[in-house]
């Protein structure tokens, strides 16, 4: 008896042992899970949206994008021709802009500023459009029949297209 004596002794450290290797070798998958969960995780997140530029030039590559080879070159020779009018309606926006933010900052608030100073955006932002448009239209008369169509049916990206490539779109 003496000597099951002893062996019951040595085995309850083996007992203490195992169990404490087995809760180590969770403890260890459980940590290889996570990580590896943590990881599939930021493989399918979804990236940040791209801000989409909204410069005159960048619209205007943008539209050229979906155009053949030369009528997009008509189009941004056209675009460098008036860029002198476009920069300067763009300068008069921004300053407008900056007219917007003081009025509506003001302390005692001047709700006729504000109005007059929005109206001021509204004719400058106006007058951008103008000289962009007058770009596509001017450059349209050079294009190929192609290249009208598919200027015609052309979408600009939406909000949830940012960053996308832009392609002719039928409606």
């Amino acid at each position: 008896m003496t000597g099951g004596a002893i062996r019951m002794g040595t085995s309850q450290p083996r007992r203490l042992l195992l169990v404490a290797s087995l809760a180590l070798n969770l403890f260890f998958v459980g940590l290889a899970v996570a990580v590896a969960i943590q990881e599939a995780r930021e493989r399918t997140a979804v990236p940040a949206p791209v801000a989409l530029d909204r410069s005159p030039a960048a619209r205007i590559d943008r539209l050229a994008a979906a155009l053949p080879a030369a009528d997009a070159q008509a189009l941004r020779t056209r675009f460098q021709g008036a860029l002198g009018v476009i920069d300067a309606a763009q300068t008069a926006s921004r300053v407008a802009q900056d007219k917007v933010r003081a009025a509506l900052a003001a302390e005692p608030f001047d709700s006729a500023a504000a109005d007059t100073a929005l109206t001021q955006l509204r004719e400058a932002r106006r007058a951008l459009w103008r000289a962009l448009h007058g770009v596509i239209i001017a450059a349209a008369g050079e294009m190929s029949a192609e290249g009208r169509a598919r200027l015609a049916s052309w979408v600009p990206p939406d909000e949830g297209e940012r960053g996308a490539s832009p392609q002719p779109q039928s409606r």
